[in-house]
C-alpha cells in the first residue's frame, strides 16, 4: 500500500523545526538546509512546503504571532477579575516584552522584518495588529471605548499619541533586553512600564483640559 503522508503532522514537525533554529541561531541561521537538517527532511523535501527561505522567515514571523496571540488569550482567561486596572494593562505590554525564553525566541523571529521589508506581504497588517493592543490599553486607562476596530486608526488623536508612545517604550525596553542582556534587569523594565503606564493614566485625568496639580496659570 502507498504510504499516507498526514500533511498537517508534517507541517507541525516543520514548524518545531524552524522554531528551533530560529530560538538558537535567530533568522541570520535560517536556511533550507539548516531548517531541513534540523527536521531530519531532505532539502527537497522541505521545499515541497516551503521552497524558498524567504517563504521560512515568513512562516517563522506567523509562527511568531500565533505563540503571542495564544499567550495574550489564555492570560486573558486566567487573570484575577479584581486585578487593579493599571497592573493588568501592565501584565498585557509584558507579553511584547522578551522577558523569558519564549518571548526571546519570538523577538527573534521578528527580527525577521528586518530582512523581509516589503517582501513580506502581511507587514502593514502585524505592524497595525499590534498598535491595536496598544490603542486597547491606552483606552482602557484613560477610560474610553477603543471602537469595534482597535487595528484601525482611533478618533481620538489623545489616545493615538498615547499609544505610538506605549509602543515606543515597549519597543525600547525590548531592544536592550535583547542587545544588552547583562546591563538590563528585567525588574527594572517591568518597573519602568508600569511607571509609563502610571503616567498615561495620570495624563489621562487631565485630557479634557483640567490643569494636573501644582500647574501654574502661564
Amino acid at each position: 500500500m502507498p504510504k499516507i503522508v498526514d500533511h498537517e503532522e508534517r507541517r507541525r514537525a516543520l514548524a518545531d523545526a524552524l522554531w528551533r533554529v530560529v530560538t538558537s541561531q535567530g533568522p541570520a541561521g535560517v536556511s533550507i538546509r539548516s531548517v531541513a537538517a534540523e527536521a531530519g527532511w531532505s532539502p527537497g523535501a522541505l521545499r515541497h512546503y516551503l521552497p524558498t527561505r524567504e517563504e521560512l522567515l515568513l512562516f517563522a514571523m506567523d509562527l511568531s504571532e500565533q505563540r503571542a496571540v495564544e499567550r495574550i488569550s489564555r492570560l486573558h482567561e486566567h487573570l484575577a477579575p479584581d486585578l487593579p486596572l493599571l497592573e493588568r494593562a501592565a501584565r498585557y505590554a509584558e507579553q511584547l516584552l522578551p522577558l523569558d525564553d519564549e518571548r526571546r525566541a519570538e523577538y527573534r523571529a521578528w527580527e525577521s522584518a528586518g530582512i523581509l521589508k516589503e517582501q513580506d506581504r502581511d507587514r502593514d497588517r502585524r505592524w497595525q495588529q499590534q498598535l491595536g493592543l496598544y490603542r486597547r490599553l491606552v483606552a482602557a486607562l484613560a477610560g474610553v471605548d477603543v471602537g469595534e476596530e482597535p487595528e484601525r486608526p482611533h478618533p481620538d488623536p489623545w489616545v493615538e499619541e498615547w499609544s505610538a508612545h506605549l509602543h515606543s517604550i515597549v519597543d525600547g525596553l525590548a531592544l536592550q533586553l535583547m542587545v544588552t542582556p547583562d546591563s538590563t534587569d528585567p525588574e527594572d523594565c517591568r518597573r519602568m512600564l508600569r511607571a509609563f503606564l502610571a503616567r498615561v493614566a495620570e495624563a489621562a485625568s487631565y485630557r479634557d483640559g483640567a490643569r494636573p496639580p501644582g500647574a501654574g496659570s502661564g
